[in-house]
């Protein structure tokens, strides 16, 4: 890779984002160009890595695509810690079960963590070994160019106060939710905030599973501790994540006295303890980050891919987010191999390789989307059919290990399939059904109490059926048939 301070007027593949996806594409792209016979350009608007607190945690799916591509040793030499699984705990003093990754069958025991900021320094790092690349930092797309027939065909660039018109065969954006390339292709922004994250560190947080995700359950949203950074001691540093309303009830120094009397209590003694240290030491300086949900866009249109969190985001509360961004840079990676001897004067990613992407794509990401959306109502237990599901998910996980080995494959990307999300969810609604009607820990529960909770949790799984028609119909939809606009 160079560094350079201004784009050339030729490549074979512009791509717009150098984070995570961005840099993931470049590396699997230039993996399959053996004979160095492409150029693929780099930019990003930030020079260096963006201050913006961001994901953190990936799957062992994703873990697998970074080994494939040359990044996992280097992350895990610069202090990225191994992930064995998730935990979830009820409240304080509730019910806990853990989700191990091992249960999954073959798929990788691990996933992988690390901060942010570490993570997008290595892998532009691990970029710069190839020689295809070309990395202009401080650089944002301002239009995209099309042929006669409509297809992208380049895009003008702007930076240090100068205009670059490229000409390229693809323009892929990896530029995140508020991609500038999904605007520039003309597709609607149909992004919502509904809420914001909050996050602070705490070393060696008092957790019971030292290297898993653990969840806690209880307050007005759920909490996210996990590890970021390992030590050469083997110390751990630990995010701690924290969901909020889209209303904040509170900014600035007065949020961390809000967080302490509002979140806090809900963790375990030493945790809270912990956590409150770290909000005292560090009031109006409290990292934050918008949570956004945005319904998976077209991810391939003539000339331009879209690729992680540009081509649809949800609650973080599943930790798919990268992984689905990993999955998508090492498909693009596969179609540009599948290309890699067209003569020269031919697209390396031609319509075809987008159309098969497109497809793929849309298969997986509206699974994830409605598996996070489910999760995310019933872990914040909102209302009387969110807490019904809730119970239910505790004591289905509780029914055995096959029961937490299928959840487990769904919530970890590790499995797509609509029928298996659509077989889960019914279990679980039944679940919420049965020990509505018949509680597990009550002698006397009064009949006008389960019909109230029955009535929660039908309307609840009633208002998913939309959610689960999605997934379906994007199983079934042809990759030619265009969406509406």
């Amino acid at each position: 890779m160079r560094k350079i301070d201004r784009p050339g007027p030729q490549y074979d593949v512009v791509i717009v984002g150098a984070s995570i996806a961005g840099c993931a594409a470049a590396q699997a792209l230039a993996l399959a160009d053996s004979e160095r016979r492409r150029r693929i350009l780099v930019i990003d608007r930030h020079r260096g890595v963006s201050p913006r607190f961001a994901g953190e945690l990936i799957h062992p799916r994703g873990a697998q695509i970074l080994e494939d591509l040359g990044f996992y040793g280097p992350l895990r030499a610069a202090g990225a810690v191994d992930v064995e699984g998730f935990s979830v705990l009820e409240r304080a003093d509730g019910r806990y079960v853990e989700l191990a990754y091992e249960e999954i069958v073959g798929q990788r025991p691990r996933g992988l963590a690390a901060h942010h900021k570490s993570l997008v320094r290595v892998m532009r790092g691990v970029i710069a070994a190839q020689p295809q690349i070309d990395l202009c930092e401080g650089w944002v797309i301002k239009e995209l160019q099309r042929d006669r027939q409509g297809v992208a065909c380049g895009a003008l660039l702007e930076g240090d106060g100068a205009e670059v018109l490229v000409r390229a065969d693809v323009v892929i954006g990896a530029d995140g939710k508020a991609s500038a390339v999904r605007r520039l292709a003309g597709l609607p922004d149909e992004r919502e905030t509904i809420g914001f994250t909050a996050g602070l560190e705490i070393k060696d947080a008092a957790v019971r599973a030292p290297r898993f995700g653990n969840v806690v359950l209880g307050a007005w949203g759920p909490m996210l501790i996990y590890p970021i950074t390992e030590g050469a001691d083997g110390a751990l540093t630990y995010r701690i994540t924290i969901d909020l309303p889209q209303a904040l009830p509170a900014k600035g120094a007065r949020l961390a006295d809000f967080l302490l009397d509002a979140y806090v209590p809900f963790l375990p003694e030493r945790l809270a303890e912990q956590t409150a240290e770290a909000l005292r030491g560090r009031r109006g300086a409290i990292e934050m980050a918008p949570t956004v949900n945005l319904p998976a866009p077209r991810a391939a249109l003539p000339g331009i891919a879209l690729i992680g969190d540009a081509a649809g985001c949800s609650h973080p509360i599943t930790a798919s987010g990268m992984t689905m961004g990993l999955r998508d840079a090492e498909r693009l990676g596969e179609e540009a191999r599948r290309r890699a001897r067209a003569p020269r004067g031919e697209r390396w990613l031609d319509e075809g390789s987008l159309r098969r992407y497109r497809a793929e794509h849309d298969r997986y990401v509206p699974t994830r989307q409605a598996l996070a959306d489910a999760i995310y109502e019933a872990f914040r237990g909102g209302n009387e059919g969110a807490r019904a599901i809730q119970r239910a998910l505790f004591e289905y996980w509780e029914s055995g290990p096959s029961a937490r080995r299928r959840s487990m494959a769904l919530l970890s990307c590790a499995e797509g399939r609509p029928s298996v999300f659509l077989s889960e969810y019914i279990k679980t609604a039944g679940h919420a059904l049965g020990s509505s009607i018949v509680p597990r820990h009550a002698t006397h529960f009064p009949l006008q109490d389960r019909a109230r909770q029955v009535r929660g949790a039908v309307s609840l799984a009633t208002d998913k059926l939309g959610l689960v028609t999605q997934v379906m119909w994007a199983q079934i939809r042809p990759a030619w048939l265009p969406r509406e606009a």
